[in-house]
């Protein structure tokens, strides 16, 4: 039976939404009776994405959110939103009565998730149905999607530096022994209000966890934003 309530799920670089499908296996058996879980597909064919291989070989193609050639990241974030916008536009008019309501997006899918929360805040993703939480796992950081938002909100009578920090309340996961811990960390410095921010730490390298304790925790900060509630960063 399909939930009234649906996450948006964003794969990590050189993965897909089959193989992301399987690495949130148990994120979907908790929440099978809390949301549906709608699956975006990159824009771009690439190579396996670290941790992809080789449990994934022969399940190609895989794809990437935000590719290395040298173009504008203007350009790289219009083919990003058109790939979202095309996922959450055809699930609304296959699924009327489930609503999009939480991102979820891992490594780079998880970078990509900060640019579409960002682009919210500042009303530039009108189509988007609105995003009331997000959950970044083992998020990665990039120095020009940064100064995008940056360049993004000079308009606004804030500084840069408060501008571009998302208020949409977040559940950060960060794997203990990821090799990337330290770029999810600069993520949350820059990008997220602490007021707004829960980070959740988990025995772990660079994948999404298994054990239910940890899921557990999330479900819980989720319940109370869907209150109207905001908790503290360190959770």
């Amino acid at each position: 039976m399909a939930s009234s309530r649906a996450i948006l799920c964003i794969h990590g670089s050189g993965s897909s939404p089959l193989i992301f499908g399987f690495q949130l296996s148990s994120f979907r058996a908790a929440w099978k009776d809390e949301f549906d879980f709608v699956y975006a597909t990159a824009p771009h064919i690439s190579d396996a994405g670290p941790e992809v291989l080789p449990f994934f070989k022969g399940v190609e193609p895989y794809f990437t959110w935000f590719r290395d050639e040298a173009e504008p990241t203007k350009e790289k974030v219009a083919a990003f939103n058109a790939s979202i916008r095309e996922t959450t536009d055809n699930w609304a008019k296959t699924n009327p009565q489930s609503r999009i309501v939480g991102v979820l997006g891992f490594s780079q899918g998880a970078l990509a998730a900060t640019v579409l929360l960002w682009q919210q805040q500042m009303g530039r993703v009108p189509w988007l149905p609105k995003l009331d939480f997000g959950v970044l796992i083992c998020s990665g950081f990039n120095y020009a999607a940064t100064q995008f938002m940056r360049d993004g909100s000079r308009s606004t009578e804030e500084g840069d530096e408060d501008a571009i920090l998302i208020r949409v309340p977040t559940v950060h996961l960060h794997g203990r022994q990821d090799w990337a811990h330290k770029y999810s960390k600069k993520m949350l410095a820059t990008h997220y209000s602490p007021k707004h921010a829960t980070v959740i730490e988990f025995e772990g390298q660079h994948e999404c966890p298994r054990k239910l304790e940890v899921i557990r925790k999330v479900t819980e900060h989720i319940a109370t934003y869907s209150k109207g509630e905001v908790n503290e960063i360190i959770s």
